[in-house]
């Protein structure tokens, strides 16, 4: 029996392997010392410790500092000694952990590090964190700082942000990376005094070498969207305020830039901001609005807007709203704008706050012109007219005489590009000779007549009192009405052309169409003829 157990025992040792349940780092059960094991942990353990103290460089006792692991959901507090000293055991080598040092009355600080994956060789578990001297600083302190706004009064209701950074410092030590940062928000009352309590005073402040960073929102007192001053961002150093005191007085500037004068930032018609007349960039959509946005608030009240035809003739309804603070104006008319039509704004408006400048006042008419830049419309011709003269012995009435004005109207602007001229032709025997071709402005002669842009600034006037236009418009260069002077060498009676007599624009025939041309509101030449007719009912009736 003895020779059978004494042939157990190796089997048991060899199976099992030496232990060390008490994590000292050697078997348990040796005693010998010259016959130690050493096990390597299979997590080595190491230590977080440190110093919390007052920017005195004081202990700070009973300061609660919380260990967060990165790979535990929990997190472990200790409290300072009478030394203001700190330690965590059994902390995984290689881990990083995040540190809060909190006391009330004192700023908190956080910081990061991570335990020496060392930790585990000999000597056994003693891989170290270190952090500290921690200081915090003692929030004893108090900010108080009067805010007015750009008129000089109080900035009532002010909405401030005190940063303190940093509030705390990790003199040495281990730590990665460091934060300790005080907010306090506050808002500005009657005097539009901002107060700011259990803060840093300004030794403990200059102690951490520390800054304090006021952020004042842009005010609007009464949220009607104008904002009574604007923003601002100030910065104040300890060797200021421990030179100055912690009272301060600070004004807020405009919302807006006060040198300015009144005027666009941005418009959906781009001749209002003093841009290019051409369609492209003043065009709107079919159901659209325009939008205009001044550079600073106006007075709602003193916004006069106008909408009116190509020849001013018609007043046209709209609606005008104005939001954004008194800077976004929008106008939407009743109907929709026309493709390829041209139209005239008027626009006056005020500042709200008056300018250094003393530029106050915004006054713009332009012309801008309906369509879709992206859908370009067929041009044609829409009416032949002639502008009677008063009759007399020489000029009758509903006739089209020598020297009296032909008006061609297309169906949208058109412009003309280069010198040379498109030529207009009648379908007709002009010089009653018994033969069309003959006589210049007949179908199949070489020359007609020039036709020429006759863009309107008023409607005709055909009656007393004279019509007047709805407000005065500046020509834009671009029209729908076109007109030539008609030189035939006897009258023509639209009325002995049952089906209207025709009139032939001669596009076709303009040379070096690149340089000489014309072309519609989106750009587009026109190269192919256009006919019209002229009819018993297109005479314009004379002036008075």
């Amino acid at each position: 029996m003895k020779k059978l157990a004494l042939a157990v025992v190796p089997l048991l040792a060899v199976g099992c392997g030496a232990s060390d349940e008490d994590g000292d780092g050697i078997a348990d059960g040796v005693r010998d010392p010259n016959n130690i094991s050493v096990v390597v942990p299979a997590t080595p353990k190491g230590t977080v410790s440190g110093q919390v103290l007052t920017t005195q460089q004081r202990p700070l006792s009973g300061a609660t500092v919380t260990m967060t692991l990165g790979s535990t959901p929990t997190a472990n507090t200790v409290a300072t000694d009478e030394q203001g000293n700190f330690t965590f055991q059994n902390v995984p080598g290689g881990a990083q952990v995040l540190l809060t040092f909190s006391k009330e009355g004192f700023a908190s600080l956080r910081a990061t590090s991570v335990v020496p994956s060392s930790a585990g060789n000999v000597p056994i578990n003693n891989g170290n964190a270190s952090f500290g001297p921690v200081l915090l600083s003692e929030l004893n302190g108090s900010l108080k700082v009067y805010a007015f706004g750009p008129d000089g009064r109080p900035a009532a209701g002010a909405q401030g942000t005190l940063e303190v950074d940093p509030a705390g410092l990790v003199l040495f030590g281990s730590s990665e990376r460091t934060t300790s940062t005080v907010v306090i928000d506050a808002t500005a009352d009657a005097q539009g005094l901002l107060s700011f309590e259990r803060v840093p005073r300004p030794a403990e402040l200059q102690r951490l070498q520390g800054k304090l960073r006021l952020s004042i929102a842009a005010l609007d007192a009464n949220n009607d969207g104008v904002f009574e001053a604007g923003g601002r961002l100030i910065e104040y150093t300890a060797d200021q305020l421990l030179a100055s005191g912690t009272q301060r007085t600070e004004s807020l500037p405009y919302a807006y830039t006060p040198e300015a004068a009144l005027g666009l930032s941005h418009s959906s018609i781009a001749s209002l901001k003093g841009g290019s007349k051409d369609p492209i960039f003043n065009m709107v959509r079919s159901g659209e609005g325009l939008s205009i946005v001044f550079n600073q608030p106006v007075q709602p009240t003193s916004v006069i807007a106008g909408l009116t035809d190509e020849y001013s003739k018609a007043r046209l309804g709209f609606s005008k709203s104005l939001s954004g603070g008194g800077t976004v104006l929008t106008i939407v008319p009743d109907q929709p704008f026309q493709p390829g039509k041209e139209y005239n704004l008027t626009l006056r408006a005020v500042a709200l706050n008056g300018s250094a400048t003393g530029a106050t006042q915004f006054n713009s008419t332009v012309s801008f012109f309906g369509g879709d830049l992206n859908q370009p419309l067929t041009t044609a011709i829409e009416s032949v007219q002639f502008r009677d003269i008063k009759p007399s012995a020489v000029y009758t009435n509903g006739v089209l005489d020598p020297n009296e004005q032909v008006y061609l109207n297309f169906n949208h602007v058109v412009s003309r590009y280069g010198a040379s001229p498109v030529f207009v032709f009648f379908n007709a025997d002009l010089d009653a000779n018994g033969t069309v071709g003959n006589a210049v402005g007949e179908v199949g002669n070489k020359t007609g007549f020039s036709l020429l842009a006759d863009e309107p600034l008023a409607p005709y006037v055909t009656g007393t009192p004279a019509e007047e236009p709805v407000f005065s418009i500046t020509a834009s260069g671009f029209t729908t009405r076109y007109s030539f002077r008609f030189t035939g060498t006897r009258p023509l009676n639209p009325a002995d052309f049952p089906s209207g007599l025709p009139v032939v624009v001669a596009f076709s025939a303009i040379k070096d169409a690149a340089r000489n041309g014309y072309a519609n509101a989106w750009g587009v030449s026109q190269v192919e003829d256009l006919t019209g007719v002229l009819s018993g009912t297109g005479a314009i009736p004379p002036a008075p």
